[in-house]
């Protein structure tokens, strides 16, 4: 079963028909040069078109070729495939004289059941052999040239998606450096305008400034320290509150020891947001979130715990919006890390990964 799942993971179905139309090519040009070579236009001679004619002078050999191939490719192309080209290719010294020697003793042992004639005496023995070993050259030479040109392909088509992605990355970058410094700007000019009595809308308003600087400061940064995160999320909920009022209670069990640990930026927003806005907003009844980091060992356990409605379909959940499906490709690739959402007791999610 394992070798099947390996074959449909590295084979597609456009390979495997190439792969045999390549052995049907080249047992009819065989064939025909071997119908022609033993008198196929003399009077008597069996027509191109008979059957046995035809796996006589050439089909039997081709079929065990094939039968033998098959094993030699799967170890040379698919077990081999983690190592170098240089050493798929020095393994074939092992498997063509195996090959040979296969291939020439089942090719007698059937021509000797049939009673076909075949070259089998003296120098002609010789051809027989090197007709082999040349078509196990031809052969091997097929497969690892072809995919060679794929996995050139493949790297040529990652690398313009990297370039791609680079350059969105960029203009990503310097959009987020502008928006933010307009929008400090537009909060400072509104803060202006604000009458010292309304002191409270002018702390708020300095509050909202202050998030959209601190995303401006973590697009501009691979890793932020956990306790900048926390500050952030804890401005977010802050002014989340102010919305949802006694619905919305949150805290956090985030020990000191850990507030110097550095994690990629944004990481813990999206999660936190989806649960204030689809668990928590979407209750009547007042509603708790907890996050909690633990240290253990050498990892950092995360979890965003709320006890709002809850998520029915978790399989859905990731294609619903773009912050939960970022933030788990997010940790796959720079920590190899896979979310979990489960359900929280007595009520609402538990979302939580490990770094």
């Amino acid at each position: 079963m394992n070798v099947w799942k390996e074959i449909n993971r590295y084979v597609s179905k456009k390979d495997i028909a190439l792969f045999l139309g390549f052995y049907y090519f080249s047992t009819i040009i065989y064939y025909t040069a071997s119908w022609i070579s033993w008198g196929g236009f003399k009077p008597g001679h069996p027509s191109y078109f008979h059957v046995e004619e035809f796996f006589a002078s050439g089909g039997v050999q081709f079929l065990i070729s094939f039968l033998v191939t098959i094993p030699i490719w799967y170890i040379t192309s698919i077990v081999l495939r983690k190592y170098t080209l240089r050493v798929q290719l020095l393994s074939h010294l092992i498997f063509l004289p195996l090959y040979i020697a296969i291939c020439y003793f089942a090719l007698l042992g059937v021509t000797k059941i049939f009673g076909w004639a075949m070259y089998w005496g003296g120098y002609k023995v010789i051809w027989t052999l090197y007709t082999f070993m040349l078509f196990y050259f031809v052969q091997f030479g097929f497969v690892h040239a072809y995919g060679y040109f794929n996995r050139f392909k493949k790297e040529e088509k990652e690398k313009a998606l990297l370039r791609e992605t680079t350059l969105r990355s960029e203009i990503t970058a310097l959009k987020s450096q502008l928006n933010p410094h307009f929008l400090h700007n537009l909060f400072n000019s509104i803060n202006a305008t604000i009458p010292p009595e309304n002191e409270r809308t002018r702390e708020l308003i300095i509050q909202l400034s202050d998030l959209f600087r601190y995303q401006n400061y973590a697009s501009q940064n691979e890793f932020v320290t956990i306790k900048e995160e926390i500050d952030f999320i804890k401005s977010y909920l802050e002014l989340m509150q102010i919305r949802l009022k006694e619905r919305l209670e949150f805290s956090f069990e985030v020990p000191e020891a850990v507030h110097s640990n550095r994690i990629a930026p944004m990481l813990l927003q999206p999660l936190v947001e989806n649960a204030v806005n689809h668990g928590i907003a979407a209750k009547v009844e007042p509603s708790l979130l907890t996050i909690k980091i633990v240290e253990l060992d050498s990892h950092l356990a995360f979890s965003i715990e709320d006890t709002g409605v809850g998520i029915i379909d978790k399989n859905k959940v990731f294609s619903n919006g773009l912050g939960l499906s970022n933030t788990k490709m997010r940790l796959e690739k720079i920590y190899n890390s896979q979310l979990t959402i489960e359900d929280n007791k007595p009520s609402g999610t538990k979302i939580s990964f490990a770094i």
